[in-house]
């Protein structure tokens, strides 16, 4: 008898050993000379298109096998062509990612937009390293320094912007309701790169966008004094208001509660639905190692990214399942009132353009 335990048991242990080595190699083996697509909701030049191809640049060393990563761009809807993409027609191999977008793509579900045919819930979430911070930048030329002098402004600002359901739309516009400032925006323009150019032109007065669209792609309009910053969603930068010191009405709170999720969430990296569980797992691991990376925060830091809590895809999955699927229709409603107030107009002043 013990001999046949000695057996057994060295059987076991050879076993044991036979199955460790493979799976140690598995991950290498699962995309060592493979190709890894990773997708942009927005045209080049802006700063979804920026951070997109940080972390193309960044991705594959830390990929065991180290696939070669390739950067493309599939705008349309602010994000929502992509994320309808993902959802239904990317190959769920693991070789196929996204970054869609944040507001446009992250609240058409709580909203109920149509042109979503996907449930947020259902992609695979890979993380998200580059937390978001919105601020309000101006020209120069509109005299405007400080929030106190924005707060006694009367003369119209007109802001550029995406889409009509976007956060750089939808916050001004609640911002020009409850806090009486001067804001008109003005979307249709494909990508924030679009809208620099036309700020620069004097076409536009300033932008309320996410730190990286300016930062990360045109910090010399910054450091020229051609726009300033107003204030900003949370308290990151340094000797500038944070938005939740001025907001007081509780509406207005709950508004910029769901509008300001998807700047907690920042900019995704996502599968499709069902994607291979060996490649999310290594991916997901992947990608926590990279957000560490001391050399990728740093180039981060210098294109105006910060990656200051990185999202692990499990955090995420969740986040959104309790923040951005069950939304108070009374939010709701309003909500979509400032995302269709005035387009007629809108399209007047383009054709005049």
């Amino acid at each position: 008898m013990r001999m046949i335990a000695r057996v057994i048991a060295g059987a076991m242990a050879v076993a044991v050993l036979a199955l460790a080595v493979p799976q140690a190699t598995v991950a290498k083996d699962f995309y060592e000379g493979k190709s890894l697509t990773l997708f942009a909701g927005y045209p080049p030049g802006g700063g979804v298109d920026n951070e997109m191809r940080l972390i193309a640049q960044f991705f594959g060393k830390f990929i065991p096998g180290k696939p070669n990563i390739v950067a493309k761009n599939m705008p349309g809807a602010g994000g929502m062509l992509l994320g309808n993409y993902m959802f239904s027609k990317a190959a769920p191999d693991g070789l196929t990612l996204g970054m869609p977008g944040r507001s446009g793509f992250l609240l058409a579900n709580s909203i109920g937009h149509k042109g979503a045919q996907y449930d947020l819930r259902k992609f695979t979430y890979v993380g998200s390293a580059v937390s978001t911070n919105s601020i309000l930048w101006l020209r120069k030329s509109t005299n405007i320094r400080t929030l106190d002098e924005l707060k006694k402004a009367k003369k119209e600002i007109v802001l550029g912007g995406l889409n009509s359901r976007s956060q750089n739309v939808v916050v001004p516009r609640v911002l020009n309701k409850y806090e009486g400032f001067p804001f008109r925006t003005v979307y249709g323009y494909p990508g924030f790169h679009a809208v620099l150019i036309a700020l620069e032109r004097g076409e536009v007065d300033g932008l309320f966008s996410h730190e990286g669209s300016i930062q990360g792609t045109r910090p010399d309009m910054i450091a020229s004094g051609i726009v300033v910053p107003i204030f900003q969603t949370f308290p990151i930068e340094p000797n500038l208001p944070v938005m939740s010191s001025f907001v007081t009405d509780p509406r207005e709170r709950d508004l910029l509660r769901l509008l300001n999720a998807p700047s907690r969430i920042g900019l995704p990296t996502l599968g499709p639905p069902g994607m291979n569980a060996e490649a999310t797992k290594i991916l997901r691991a992947a990608f926590q190692k990279m957000a560490a990376d001391k050399t990728f925060r740093e180039t981060a830091d210098k294109r105006g990214m910060h990656v200051a809590d990185p999202a692990t895809g499990e955090e995420l999955q969740a986040f959104i399942a309790e923040n951005l699927v069950s939304v108070p229709e009374d939010v709701v409603k309003e909500y979509l009132s400032y995302t269709e107030r005035k387009k007629s107009k809108k399209k007047k002043k383009k054709k005049q353009e």
